[in-house]
């Protein structure tokens, strides 16, 4: 172990001096760091990290033997053999860039990937059958990049991956023919989308395990703006904060003020209506109450009211 610290500090103070100098950037950070699996192995990692360096190109060469590299900068391209004899490398983050598209040909040098960092680039649609030979990818996050939809085939051949983010983008419906491609699959992050219905069978052909996780995994709801409002003894603590085994017994997400207009002004004898989105197993039951009490809602024997004058 020694000896591989020592060869990779001097591939590293190589790379560092004769790359980055002539070409006038602000020298890299190389080091080795401690990092954890996906499945909480601890190691010690040899890392590059180039992140806000402002490059434009990806420095090159790298070491070969760099377990984890960083680049969030303001590349625009990466060559298709850009990542052609890293052997060692388990995490790549290149998220947080400009790069328009996603090219297949990154990856073929890469089946060890475990972990892929792709999200804050202004990518609105996946390549099919894109991702096909990261075969060992367990962590996939692509946040924040204007996605719209997704292709049938964009995820297929990532048969280990585990944990996928779609935060933050522009979804308007569950990729669900996507999604049969991830038969692993045990967390789904679709927060911050433009998701409004869950349609009946959009995990239907997911594994049964995956669909009873997917129940309470999913994140539809702002966490750190949603707390529990029962029962008493979790009153106020953040719906984040409780473990999945309490919050799918016990916990009653509360509905935050700001969500809701404070006042709606309708004319006499209009309509008024109200949007109220719930996700739980067993499905939730939906209902409004007035000022006055009125229960109204589907289980109700009013199902809808007149707006009346004062």
């Amino acid at each position: 172990l020694y000896n591989h610290i020592l060869t990779f500090c001097a591939l590293l103070i190589l790379f560092c001096a004769n790359v980055l100098k002539p070409l006038r950037y602000v020298l890299c950070v190389c080091q080795i760091k401690p990092w954890f699996s996906p499945d909480s192995v601890y190691h010690e990692a040899p890392t590059v990290d180039c992140n806000n360096l402002l490059l434009t190109k990806l420095p090159l060469p790298i070491p070969l033997n760099t377990h984890t590299l960083r680049l969030h900068n303001n590349l625009h391209s990466i060559a298709p053999g850009a990542f052609n004899g890293l052997d060692s490398l388990r995490r790549l983050h290149i998220n947080n860039n400009r790069l328009t598209t996603i090219d297949p040909r990154w990856f073929r040098a890469l089946p060890q990937l475990e972990v892929l960092m792709l999200g804050g680039n202004p990518v609105e649609a996946l390549p099919e059958r894109g991702f096909v030979a990261l075969t060992s990818l367990q962590s996939l996050v692509l946040g924040g990049m204007g996605l719209r939809s997704l292709a049938e085939k964009a995820l297929e051949g990532l048969e280990e991956l585990e944990s996928l983010s779609f935060y933050d983008n522009h979804l308007t419906k569950v990729p669900r023919q996507a999604l049969k491609r991830v038969p692993g699959l045990k967390f789904l992050d679709l927060n911050k989308n433009r998701i409004k219905l869950i349609e009946t069978g959009d995990f239907k052909d997911m594994d049964t395990q995956v669909k009873a996780q997917v129940a309470r995994v999913v994140r539809f709801i702002q966490p750190e703006a949603t707390l529990c409002s029962a029962p008493p003894e979790l009153r106020a603590r953040r719906v984040r904060e409780v473990s999945s085994g309490e919050m799918s017994a016990s916990c009653l997400p509360t509905i935050p003020a700001s969500s809701l207009p404070s006042y709606v002004g309708v004319q006499e004898g209009g309509q008024l209506v109200l949007h109220c989105r719930a996700l739980a197993e067993p499905y939730p039951e939906l209902y409004w109450v007035t000022p006055s009490g009125l229960r109204l809602g589907p289980s109700a024997n009013i199902t809808s009211a007149a707006i009346l004058s004062d």
